[in-house]
């Protein structure tokens, strides 16, 4: 194969334009929403048809998890009488939060997935010191 020229190479091809994955119809309207807020995150191609079953789960827990949070909140108030205990509330909440951490890694959402341990460590060590032209004069 031949290789291009710097002007073919210059040229942006037309029609190539990479598009956003759609959330797929078996979501509901706040899972939809969770889903067009990850894509929205990352670069138009960060997700592919093969991650859309990962990213349908990591939305379900997402919301799975805030509805939980709301029915501890509420049962914490003592508004609800009937229903599962706090205990069980808290421990399916706990679930869902590890279902969320788990597919939010695999699909590479998280921090820790972003950086090696020696790139952490040093952005961890750059972090705590003050730029000296943004330090206050005393």
């Amino acid at each position: 194969m031949a290789r291009k020229s710097s002007a073919e190479l210059s040229v942006v091809p037309i029609g190539t334009a990479v598009h956003r994955l759609s959330p797929p119809p078996s979501l509901i309207k706040e899972e939809a929403a969770v889903w067009e807020d990850v894509v929205a995150t990352k670069p138009a191609d960060w997700f592919q048809a093969d991650s859309a079953p990962i990213l349908a789960e990591y939305c379900r827990a997402v919301v799975m998890s805030e509805r939980l949070s709301y029915m501890i909140q509420a049962s914490m108030l003592g508004e609800v009488e009937d229903g599962p205990s706090l205990k069980d509330l808290l421990k399916m909440r706990d679930a869902e939060s590890r279902r969320v951490m788990t597919c939010g890694t695999k699909l590479r959402l998280t921090q820790q997935a972003r950086y090696t341990p020696q790139a952490s460590a040093t952005a961890d060590r750059k972090a705590g010191k003050a730029l000296p032209w943004l330090q206050k004069e005393s």
